[in-house]
């Protein structure tokens, strides 16, 4: 078996976590389906369900896994509308000087609707932010409201027509 080393920052203190291929096949099955058994876990890949289960909670304690997720059908839920803006940061307000992306992602992180903030490296945008509305007219005013934000100096939204998810 072939072994990935992963960097794990834990307190502060540096260490490094041995991967193998059983653990990265236990993370792509819960990947898939985060409700999973230990046992319909170890029928999907191959393993003694005692070495799935002791697995799951090495990879837990070590902070590769960190939380399970519901895949939802938001068309049957109260903000069925889902977007993501594509922001790209100013270098400096005027003014103000530079105001640091950190500030940007705090008051992001407030806005009602939010669910999804990630620091991306790309030619024309700095963060992409994922959020749901219940309607175009409460989409409409979350992008007005990005395009007011100090720090921001550009942005582009597209609506989210469907959410695939592939095995």
């Amino acid at each position: 078996m072939k072994n990935f080393n992963q960097k794990i920052y834990n307190n502060e203190k540096y260490y490094l976590f041995h991967m193998d291929e059983k653990d990265e096949a236990i993370i792509r099955a819960l990947e898939w389906s985060a409700n999973l058994s230990s046992r319909a876990v170890a029928e999907r890949i191959g393993l003694p369900v005692s070495t799935v289960h002791r697995r799951i909670r090495k990879l837990e304690q070590e902070g590769v896994i960190t939380g399970y997720r519901a895949l939802i059908d938001y068309e049957k839920t109260k903000r069925p509308i889902g977007a993501c803006a594509f922001i790209n940061l100013e270098e400096a307000a005027l003014g103000k000087g530079h105001i640091p992306k950190s500030d940007v992602i705090a008051r992001l992180k407030r806005i009602d609707g939010v669910e999804l903030i990630s620091d991306v490296q790309a030619a024309n945008f700095d963060l992409v932010v994922r959020a749901r509305f219940k309607s175009l007219k409460e989409l409409s005013a979350f992008s007005e409201k990005l395009r007011s934000m100090e720090g921001i100096e550009e942005l582009s939204t597209a609506v989210i027509t469907e959410d695939i998810l592939s095995p």
